[in-house]
């Protein structure tokens, strides 16, 4: 009777790897999202928000490709705006402050790519990531007040 069963349980692994391939997974694109290629596949939008109100606003390429995504030094998008705001619930600034903010790849995946968000005066005040979905909206809080939004934009 064992060995009837033990059969039996072959036969039925056997037959899960017989079957075919789920046919989306099979025809997914190849390779992983990236920033800043020279390609015509899409573009996203990215908007960052203070408090409500628009400090930032950018558009870039995005492609999927097998090749390693820039490193942060080669690529990241630099901007600056002024303090009076508490970051993490901890850090203090005063709006005489001026708070560098760096946005760059800090990875990918097949359908996302994952942006890396520092801002910094005479310390870190926030380092995280943003999921940005190339073919749909998204939106992070990143901290209390402080929203990214990610979106495709059109072709003209």
């Amino acid at each position: 009777m064992r060995k009837i069963i033990i059969a039996i349980l072959i036969l039925m692994v056997s037959a899960i790897y017989a079957l075919p391939q789920d046919a989306a997974r099979s025809a997914a694109p190849y390779g992983v999202w990236n920033w800043f290629e020279n390609c015509d596949a899409a573009r996203l939008g990215l908007v960052v928000l203070l408090d409500g109100k628009t400090i930032y606003r950018s558009r870039f390429s995005v492609c999927r490709s097998n090749v390693p995504a820039p490193t942060a030094e080669q690529q990241k998008l630099v901007f600056h705006f002024r303090g009076g705001h508490m970051f993490q619930g901890r850090y203090r600034t005063v709006p005489t402050q001026m708070i560098d903010a760096n946005i760059w790849q800090a990875g990918a995946d097949p359908d996302a790519l994952l942006l890396g968000v520092t801002f910094v005066s005479d310390r870190v005040l926030l380092n995280t990531v943003h999921v940005a979905k190339p073919g749909s909206a998204s939106s992070s809080e990143l901290d209390h007040g402080i929203v990214v939004k990610t979106f495709p934009l059109r072709r003209k």
